[in-house]
């Protein structure tokens, strides 16, 4: 339903990696970024937390051989480690209530971690809003049936970030700013 789209913005992220440090990618799906983040940044070391064990056996597929990868099979997203250099949330967030988010933010943030973040982006300046609208509605109801998806709205994911002290470093949209990534930072 949404093309490319998905993988290009946050392509627009990775850019924005070291070639090394730690970063904790948060629900990474199928693995499609883990090409691109070793092509720019081959040295950096992943600890990936995804909850689905299909999910993971597909990421395993595309790690090049000398990609320094732990992958994690978390279904509450917590982690054992303190803090991180880069965490990334490709399309991650927008499954959880904002207060959950925050609860997230604060229990792996710290001072020098900087956070990627792409997902879906509904304001008054997104254009063609009602047919985004019925994309997202339609994404929620998948998600609700596939996934026991909790949540039936768009949760205002860039805004809590905002609220909870953080500063962005760079931003980038597609799609008339349907697709939002942005690099954030206290």
């Amino acid at each position: 339903m949404f093309g490319n789209s998905i993988l290009n913005i946050q392509e627009n992220l990775i850019k924005h990696l070291p070639n090394q440090g730690t970063l904790l990618i948060l629900g990474g799906g199928d693995g499609s970024i883990l090409p691109l983040i070793f092509e720019h940044a081959p040295d950096i070391q992943i600890e990936y937390l995804e909850a689905s064990n299909t999910m993971i056996e597909l990421a395993k597929k595309k790690v090049s051989i000398s990609q320094k990868i732990t992958f994690n099979h978390n279904a509450n997203f917590t982690t054992q480690l303190v803090s991180y250099d880069y965490v990334f949330c490709g399309f991650f967030f927008d499954q959880f209530e904002e207060s959950k988010i925050a609860q997230i933010i604060q229990k792996i943030d710290s001072v020098k971690t900087r956070w990627m973040v792409a997902d879906f982006c509904l304001n008054e300046v997104t254009k063609y809003r009602v047919w985004r609208m019925l994309q997202i509605k339609l994404s929620i109801l998948f998600f609700k049936i596939t996934a026991r998806h909790s949540i039936n709205y768009l949760p205002e994911v860039f805004e809590t970030f905002y609220r909870d002290g953080f500063k962005s470093k760079h931003t980038s949209t597609l799609s008339h700013g349907f697709y939002r990534s942005q690099v954030f930072h206290r």
